[in-house]
């Protein structure tokens, strides 16, 4: 590879993220044809896209944080507000007088007695009725 191949494979290269000092050792490699120059360049291009993708990475993982942060804040709004929905509508709806809203809740929970067979028969005695 001859200078003037160097030369434009520098120019084509994005230099962005790459350090000045770098940058001015390849261009003065490129400019006397030393055999490291490519080796030179391609160690400052390397390093400038590592710097590159450690700050899109940082940057991703940020957002992302942000996002699960936002989430976990909504669900547990909504596990919260959906507590307090239950807690008032027992209260309101199945509490007795004098009976709170965890009492309500435990006597509701229990399993139902399961209906007697003489039950059942009455109750489809009025139902042929």
């Amino acid at each position: 590879m001859d200078n003037k191949q160097m030369e434009q494979m520098a120019r084509e290269h994005d230099m962005t993220g790459i350090d000045p000092q770098v940058a001015q050792e390849m261009a003065g490699a490129v400019a006397r044809g030393s055999a490291s120059a490519y080796q030179k360049i391609e160690k400052g291009v390397v390093n400038g896209y590592k710097k590159i993708e450690t700050g899109v990475v940082a940057g991703y993982k940020k957002i992302e944080n942000g996002v699960v942060n936002g989430y976990l804040k909504l669900q547990d709004g909504i596990v919260d507000g959906f507590g307090k929905l239950v807690d008032k509508c027992v209260e309101v709806l199945f509490a007795r007088e004098g009976e709170s809203v965890e009492q309500a809740k435990a006597r509701l929970s229990r399993k139902a007695p399961e209906v007697s067979e003489e039950a059942q028969t009455a109750e489809e005695a009025q139902a042929e009725e």
